[in-house]
């Protein structure tokens, strides 16, 4: 899955700036720089928009040995970080992440952590029905059309609120809350039996969006294995 390839497993493993040859170098002006930019203005955020590699952190291009094409990712100084995915001459953002903790696993935090994350959840701005909501009008401006996808009339958006988790649990799930929401649209060719079966294939067929309660903000993307640039 493009998601997991992409941003855990390679960039916040390279410390360093990864810079490649003049081939990886020229990918990095021509298409992801361009993209994170189209990207960026699709969802509203047109302030800070990277236009020359002083805006990258770090990159990293790997090339198809079997056929053209690549993986990429970029880290930008901000700390959004994209990735992308190329097929012969079709290129796209298959993911995206801002860098927001969405969940906690605490051993015995202290209650200044506490009261911290309690504090944190106060600034929430949605609920589940207006951060699905919220996602959708996202889910919209990147392209994806939800009468490819399952709507309220078979298996609806699956919406969930963020938390935090503690060993020992020292309170209530309800006063564990993070103020962030992901939400999954499940293409409409997904079976019921899939569904049923939790089937690997099923989450490839997947749109996930994180989006933020307390700024609004898209805070992550995926586009599981959809083909580029559509939904099907």
């Amino acid at each position: 899955m493009k998601k997991i390839i992409s941003i855990f497993a390679t960039l916040f493993l390279f410390p360093a700036l990864l810079l490649g040859g003049e081939k990886e170098e020229a990918y990095l002006k021509a298409i992801m720089i361009p993209l994170a930019q189209e990207f960026l203005q699709r969802i509203g955020e047109t302030n800070g928009l990277p236009f020359t590699t002083n805006q990258v952190q770090k990159y990293r291009v790997s090339y198809f040995g079997d056929r053209p094409g690549c993986t990429a990712d970029m880290r930008l100084t901000n700390g959004l970080v994209f990735s992308f995915y190329t097929e012969s001459n079709k290129s796209e953002v298959c993911s995206f992440h801002r860098n927001i903790r969405t969940y906690f696993e605490l051993n015995n935090p202290p209650k200044e952590k506490i009261d911290a994350l309690k504090a944190l959840n106060l600034q929430n701005k949605l609920n589940k029905k207006t951060a699905a909501a919220l996602a959708a009008k996202y889910f919209k401006s990147l392209g994806h059309k939800k009468e490819n996808f399952h709507s309220l009339d078979f298996y609806p958006p699956e919406v969930t609120q963020g938390y935090w988790v503690s060993t020992p649990e020292s309170l209530p799930a309800n006063e564990r809350r993070l103020p962030y929401y992901e939400v999954t649209w499940y293409r409409k060719d997904v079976t019921s039996k899939e569904l049923e079966d939790n089937d690997s294939a099923a989450k490839l067929k997947t749109v996930i969006i994180e989006v933020s309660g307390i700024d609004l903000s898209l805070i992550s993307y995926s586009r599981g294995l959809l083909p580029i640039g559509s939904d099907f």
